[in-house]
């Protein structure tokens, strides 16, 4: 699934009307044909988990409120005057011919309709579907009223009243009217689906379009069925609250419509993933040589994790460099990793040239000793450097060769301290600060959270595993081992989408069962889930 902002949708419908002659009616009407299936699938789904909750219920003990809204035999429709309303105005005819009662609410005005929209909307006047006007909101307290009595017999509603075209605040008109359903849906519990995005909402940015003298609203909504890529604003954790679950529908162009103009940010797939089985007469050199640099004194288990999830990540060898404290400590428990101090520079030396991907930073501390060990690997080794935690925090202290072979993986605050930009305005657009970063300073980076981003500042995937059980102490370093270990084998930008991808399921796999994922159970199942990979 690509990932693209609002400019997408006009250089995808341009190309198809002038290049391949696919009309903006015929455009308009699979969209709404993938938003009706939709809509079905949702409707099936919800049905389906009602029976399920009841099932063996008591009959004295029965809520009937669990079906609420089940089936969607009363449905209106919001639509506006633009090509977005015009998907409702297909939406309408297609749910009346399955026998569902459909009001549509027209708040824009019919004298502006676009000539797609006011073609289907003639349609629909011509079946007879019942349409209700609200175009003159100067009476806006009566409108909205009269309104608010009309919804309160609908099963669902429907919100196709603007589109990604959004440019601008909506206006002031439309706040009272915008805040009435959202207050209603919330009060009555009607379910809202929102057409492509919902309406107010910057699909670039998740929020409502803003400026300097307005705030900006937006419709809040239960589902988000979008068409043909996902809405990179939908990567704001913030937009959730208007998005709710999002769905992305083609549009039956085909994906080399998608390619052609342009689009090169999408979601990770499981055949990204995929792996080749080992020869049957391969010995541990043809799985990966990886060194790891990590700990310190009283930070042991950093080291530990990211050593072991290397190991169970498939390198063949594995050796922990470290202070000398720390090795003492943790050779005893690593059986299956080698160990080593700063205090034997012989065999570290030996160890880093003879590594095919080193890890730094997992509880080392952002000292002058990090500084100069990172420093140190940068000088003495062409390999993959995966770059994590303290190491991150010391970045642009050490004397390094930039390049692409350096994989960054840090979360949310650190990369804020990385760039210098607060972790709020990073959050509005995660992707956009990814991939600047990673363009101007010629590395990958891993941005950790909900949805990671992989980027090398010219393309960026998104990951789409892990829960938030996995919020928890130790899981970066587990990540950390990983991408490491699968550097030793692939180029980096592969290494890192495999391991965050990999890495995210092995927490889904144990949250299947558990409400927590700890890092010592992930590592566990590594094997097992690559095994999984395996083509």
């Amino acid at each position: 699934m690509y990932i693209g902002d609002k400019t997408s949708t006009a250089k995808i419908d341009r190309m198809c009307m002038e290049k391949y002659g696919i009309s903006e009616l015929i455009l308009m009407e699979n969209a709404a044909t993938s938003a009706f299936n939709r809509i079905l699938k949702i409707e099936d789904d919800l049905y389906r988990a009602a029976k399920e909750r009841v099932a063996g219920m008591d009959l004295e003990k029965f809520d009937r409120s669990i079906f609420s809204g089940l089936p969607f035999n009363r449905i209106g429709i919001l639509c506006g005057s633009g090509n977005n309303g015009g998907d409702g105005f297909v939406l309408a005819r297609k749910f009346q011919a399955l026998g569902r009662e459909v009001d549509i609410l027209f708040v824009g005005n019919p004298n502006k309709l676009t000539p797609s929209a006011l073609t289907n909307y003639e349609i629909a006047q011509k079946m007879g579907i019942k349409i209700y006007y609200y175009k003159d909101i100067a009476d806006l307290d009566t409108e909205i009223e009269v309104l608010m009595s009309r919804m309160k017999g609908y099963d669902l509603l429907i919100d196709a009243v603007f589109g990604v075209g959004i440019n601008r605040p909506v206006a002031s008109s439309y706040r009272p009217l915008f805040e009435a359903i959202n207050s209603y849906r919330v009060k009555n519990r009607t379910r809202l689906i929102a057409i492509d995005t919902p309406s107010g909402l910057d699909p670039d940015l998740g929020l409502p379009t803003y400026n300097k003298d307005d705030e900006g609203i937006a419709i809040r909504s239960d589902y988000t069925i979008s068409f043909d890529y996902f809405k990179k604003g939908f990567l704001n954790y913030d937009s959730e609250e208007y998005t709710g679950r999002v769905y992305v529908e083609g549009l039956g162009v085909g994906l080399n419509i998608l390619e052609e103009v342009d689009l090169k940010d999408r979601f990770i797939l499981r055949e990204d993933v995929e792996m080749d089985r080992s020869e049957s007469f391969a010995h541990k050199g043809d799985f990966g040589r990886v060194c790891i640099f990590a700990g310190s004194k009283g930070f042991y288990g950093a080291a530990r994790l990211a050593t072991e999830a290397a190991v169970k990540a498939g390198s063949g060898l594995v050796t922990l460099v470290t202070q000398p404290d720390v090795q003492e400590v943790l050779s005893h428990n690593l059986i299956e990793a080698m160990t080593s101090n700063y205090g034997d520079e012989v065999r570290v030396e030996t160890i880093v040239k003879s590594a095919d991907a080193i890890a730094i930073g997992p509880g080392m501390g952002a000292n002058q000793t990090t500084i100069d060990k990172l420093s140190y690997i940068s000088a003495n080794t062409s390999v993959p450097i995966v770059v994590d935690a303290d190491a991150i925090n010391i970045f642009s202290q050490a004397d390094l060769n930039i390049s692409s072979r350096y994989v960054l993986t840090p979360h949310m605050g650190e990369f804020s301290r990385l760039i210098g930009v607060d972790s709020k305005i990073i959050k509005k657009d995660r992707l956009y600060y990814a991939k600047k970063y990673a363009r101007e300073n010629k590395l990958i980076l891993v941005l950790k959270g909900k949805n990671t981003i992989v980027t090398d500042g010219y393309r960026a995937l998104v990951n789409t595993t892990g829960n938030q059980g996995m919020a928890r102490g130790g899981m970066g370093d587990c990540l950390t081992g990983i991408i490491a270990s699968l550097c030793a084998k692939y180029q980096p930008f592969h290494a890192a989408c495999m391991g965050v991808y990999i890495h995210g399921l092995c927490g889904d796999e144990i949250y299947k069962k558990m409400s927590t994922v700890n890092p010592s159970d992930l590592i566990k199942i590594i094997p097992n889930v690559m095994k999984m990979m395996y083509n």
